[in-house]
């Protein structure tokens, strides 16, 4: 997929993220809320340029939640320009990577508040909008 983009006015605050979506055996996506953020968010993590994003990815899903994730199982869903779930007007540019495996158990770390495993066409939680207008969406078609 090809960059999509949500036009942030030209002030704001970019922060570059990479985050990971992982299904378990009914398709359903992993959610978190850190204690700091009222939405749920998919796992994910600040980047810099000195890393390559499918490694973050996959330091990530390992620190969010003590996954194993093989690197060579994931695929870049699409890149994304974002409001952010905790720290609104700021603006993410999210690398979205997809592990094709499915994850069963999730053990997260201390700081994530909550966890829920939600149906992408129908989720039953507030998620952060990155996830409600491209994420779930851009999933439905895979």
């Amino acid at each position: 997929m090809s960059e999509t983009s949500n036009s942030p006015s030209p002030a704001a605050d970019i922060e570059e993220i990479v985050a990971v979506v992982l299904r378990d055996t009914h398709g359903r996506v992993l959610v978190l809320r850190i204690t700091s953020t009222p939405e749920f968010v998919l796992p994910f993590g600040s980047i810099d340029d000195m890393i390559n994003p499918a490694r973050a990815a996959q330091l990530i899903a390992h620190e969010a939640i003590r996954a194993v994730v093989d690197m060579s199982k994931l695929r870049r869903l699409a890149t994304y320009i974002s409001p952010a779930a905790n720290d609104a007007p700021q603006t993410i540019h999210a690398h979205v990577y997809v592990y094709e495996e499915e994850i069963s158990v999730a053990h997260p770390d201390k700081e994530i508040a909550e966890l829920a495993w939600v149906d992408p066409a129908a989720p039953d939680v507030d998620v952060a909008p990155l996830l409600k207008e491209r994420v779930f969406p851009a999933l439905q078609e895979l």
